[in-house]
């Protein structure tokens, strides 16, 4: 199993885990066309972020139609990007962090 540590700090990353967040069952060509990107780059990491467990990988209506959406491990590292970017408090409070954030922090 890839280490989600070291996945998160490739490029695209964020853009990535947001863009499923944002079309959950998307398709794999749609989430390339998204990024805009020719190269291979965004290919192999949302193979990385599959293999991570930050992405599940289903088949869609035909068998070379794959559709992606966020794991909870996915949705919370997510919140935690979000709320460290947004500089807002990852201390598992009830305040200055999204409930996602807490529940990471706490290990719910």
């Amino acid at each position: 199993m890839t280490d989600p540590v070291d996945v998160l700090f490739d490029d695209y990353v964020v853009d990535i885990l947001t863009i499923v967040s944002e079309n959950p069952g998307i398709r794999k060509y749609t989430l390339y066309e998204e990024l805009g990107k020719t190269t291979s780059k965004p290919r192999l990491l949302t193979d990385k972020l599959i293999a991570a467990g930050l992405l599940d990988q289903t088949p869609g209506e035909n068998k070379s139609i794959k559709l992606i959406s966020l794991t909870e491990e996915g949705e919370r590292i997510l919140a935690l990007i979000q709320a460290i970017k947004s500089g807002k408090s990852i201390e598992p409070t009830n305040h200055g962090a999204p409930k996602a954030v807490r529940d990471s922090v706490r290990g719910s």
